[in-house]
């Protein structure tokens, strides 16, 4: 029967990442993610939304598993590489639809976990932890293999699926960092030893022609701006993605080095502190946490002498509900001219991320605010480490996902330059069944 690859979401698209893998007569889910946009769109309003499965499908904003409908009962296992939500954000929504455990990395779990707590929803799923570059059942006739790979946020994972036809590789969303802050290098020494037949990966960045840099230029990049003696006198404030830890450790020593008190303001940030700690990541039980912003503007109202304090805040995107923009437009704090906000970010590439960040940067600007902008690098493979995974993997065939149209075609020019023949390279649809 062989292997048959069903793409639910995230082909020829940026997002709700899902991919199904039919082994025989089992499949295993791959990611269960959110479309950010779609989802924050639907969600974001002082009114009750309807939160229902069949609602989030129909308007885009999770994975439609109604493709699944005829084959889902099969399913053994859902497996995520990730915590960040455009790969697990779909989970607490959609995972009752299958009999089977959700597996994923350690601080995947716990920020699952979380997550399920904070938002009161019941999920009948076993929850499983499984470590970095571990190798397990989930059937009879599948095991499941998670390799490390460094990324953006703690505990990634490339997922091989191993069956007796050969290896299915999921590598979405990761990069060759050799000089990782937080966590261990990619395992390139396992993936050299993997013998593929099918490889999905991430092509968000294929565009890029370079290599992207390490986290360590993020960090130093931060020092020279936090260091600065000029900064002293100055309030401070930095944003940054709340799953990114070694962004965020980085923030809370450089703090420490400047003298300052650091103090975490928002519910996601919370959140993700909460489970790099049970995930046994990191520690930041030394960091003060304001978690609802109701408590955050009582919390800024005390403060005295604010430039002795370090402030990580949430909304980087310029989220109008965020606790940035509510310290800014409700009012939360008083800004004196020349006070710093750094967003340690990039914009993710949609019309309301671009739209609520010019407006809230235009609100710091009429309060004489200074902006550093983009004090960041990418978790994303760039051109030039695509070309290094492949030839590290040397995969039979390529299946390009996280991507649209122009993205995925410069993936697929980049794999013929290195030898792929075109028939090996395959552009998917959601719906579309692949069979191997």
């Amino acid at each position: 029967m062989g292997i048959e690859i069903i793409p639910v979401g995230g082909y020829s698209e940026i997002g709700r990442n899902c991919t199904a893998v039919k082994i025989d007569d089992e499949i295993v889910i791959l990611d269960l993610g959110l479309h950010m946009e779609h989802y924050i769109e639907h969600s974001d309003s002082d009114d009750i939304v309807d939160m229902s499965s069949k609602t989030l499908m129909n308007i885009g904003a999770v994975p439609d598993i109604r493709i699944l409908d005829n084959v889902k009962a099969k399913t053994v296992a859902i497996c995520i590489s990730h915590a960040h939500l455009d790969h697990v954000g779909a989970t607490p929504f959609l995972a009752n639809k299958f009999n089977c455990p959700v597996y994923g990395s350690q601080f995947t779990i716990e920020v699952l976990k979380t997550t399920i707590k904070d938002e009161k929803i019941d999920l009948k799923n076993k929850l499983v932890a499984k470590k970095e570059n571990s190798r397990f059942k989930v059937s009879k006739n599948v095991e499941v293999e998670f390799i490390n790979v460094t990324h953006s946020t703690p505990h990634t994972v490339m997922i091989a699926i191993h069956t007796k036809y050969g290896v299915v590789l999921y590598g979405n969303d990761y990069k060759i960092d050799n000089y990782p802050t937080l966590g261990n290098k990619t395992n390139i020494k396992r993936l050299k030893e993997l013998k593929v037949k099918v490889f999905i990966v991430d092509c968000l960045y294929s565009t890029n022609p370079t290599k992207t840099p390490s986290e360590s230029i993020a960090k130093q990049m931060l020092k020279e701006i936090l260091l600065n003696s000029n900064n002293k006198k100055n309030s401070i404030f930095v944003t940054t993605f709340s799953s990114h830890i070694a962004r965020i450790k980085a923030v809370k020593e450089i703090g420490r080095k400047m003298g300052r008190t650091v103090v975490f303001l928002g519910r996601s940030l919370s959140k993700y502190a909460f489970s790099a700690e049970s995930a046994g990541v990191t520690s930041f039980s030394d960091v003060t946490i304001v978690k609802y912003s109701n408590k955050v503007k009582k919390f800024l109202s005390k403060i005295k002498d604010p430039e002795k304090y370090l402030f990580v805040v949430t909304g980087h995107q310029g989220e109008p509900k965020a606790t940035l923009s509510k310290i800014v437009n409700e009012n939360y704090f008083n800004f004196k001219s020349g006070d710093i906000v750094i967003f340690s970010c990039q914009i993710i590439p949609v019309k309301v991320n671009y739209n609520n960040r010019r407006i809230l940067e235009d609100s710091l600007k009429q309060k004489h605010v200074r902006i550093f902008r983009d004090i960041h690098v990418s978790g994303h493979a760039s051109k030039e480490d695509q070309r290094e995974v492949f030839a590290i993997i040397k995969p039979e065939h390529i299946i390009p996902v996280h991507g649209d149209l122009p993205r995925m075609q410069a993936m697929k020019e980049l794999a013929l330059e290195e030898g792929f023949s075109e028939d090996k390279i395959h552009f998917l649809k959601n719906g579309d069944v692949l069979k191997i």
